[in-house]
């Protein structure tokens, strides 16, 4: 007996199925051909969650008064060294003034300056007071030289000239006084020598400056403005130095002779 291929079979059922209207029947190895190849379903997306921001914690209130240094205008970078050099800038600036003259002027002035410069401070104290030399101050150089022209003389000799134990002040001084210590002379011959006009600068400031005027400093006082006025006109020459190994009160008395003239004519 002649064996039917299958699909022939299969080809028939479906002829029949179709004429009669019926629906094809299942093949079980279509079926199980269906089923493998049916694909499998996709697995479903979980659906995303969208990323909610966190809502903003408020702000802690800001303080009046830390507001108020906020909005207040800052001082700008550059003020901090023109501050620090401000300083330097105004003392440069008040050294350029022109300065008022203030003190002693003149001879006085000068014989101020030469006080110290020349080291009579140092021996006869800063006011006068005395220290390794004698005291000036309180009448002292009125009653040891009762005139300006003696004065004068025993600042340019010194008492390597008078000599050691012989009376340097005036003769008809209160209180004579005989060279015990050294003074230098600050004559032409002195180490230190100062011209005539220094010398006298000297002798009328120690004269006048040191609470003298009950002693006669308030007469010598009254002679510096006119010695002033005619050494500066020219009226009184004094000699460019003092020799002190000749120098004699008569010698000076001489040379300031005018000024004492004039102070006796605007007196009388």
């Amino acid at each position: 007996m002649t064996e039917i291929p299958e699909h022939l079979l299969k080809r028939s059922k479906e002829r029949k199925a179709a004429l009669s209207g019926e629906a094809p029947p299942a093949d079980a190895s279509d079926a199980g051909t269906a089923v493998e190849a049916a694909p499998a379903a996709a697995p479903v997306a979980a659906a995303a969650v969208p990323d909610v921001a966190p809502e903003p914690e408020p702000e802690a209130p800001i303080a009046p008064y830390v507001q108020q240094a906020n909005d207040r205008k800052k001082m700008p970078f550059w003020i901090v060294p023109v501050l620090l050099t401000l300083p330097f800038w105004a003392m440069m600036y008040v050294g350029t003034l022109e300065r008022v003259p203030q003190g002693l002027t003149g001879l006085l002035g000068h014989g101020e300056e030469l006080y110290v410069e020349s080291g009579c401070s140092g021996c006869h104290g800063g006011e006068g007071g005395g220290g390794i030399g004698p005291a000036l101050a309180d009448g002292e150089v009125h009653i040891s030289f009762t005139s300006l022209e003696d004065n004068v003389v025993w600042i340019a000799r010194g008492s390597a000239i008078v000599g050691t134990g012989n009376n340097y002040t005036s003769a008809d001084s209160e209180r004579p006084r005989a060279v015990a210590g050294q003074m230098p002379g600050f004559g032409s011959e002195g180490a230190n020598s100062l011209t005539a006009e220094e010398i006298l600068s000297v002798a009328l400031y120690v004269r006048t400056q040191f609470h003298n005027d009950e002693f006669g400093g308030e007469r010598d006082l009254e002679l510096v403005p006119v010695l002033n006025e005619l050494i500066e006109t020219g009226e009184i020459e004094l000699p460019e130095s003092f020799e002190g190994a000749s120098l004699t009160a008569d010698d000076v008395a001489s040379w300031i002779a005018p000024a004492r003239e004039a102070l006796a004519a605007l007196e009388g």
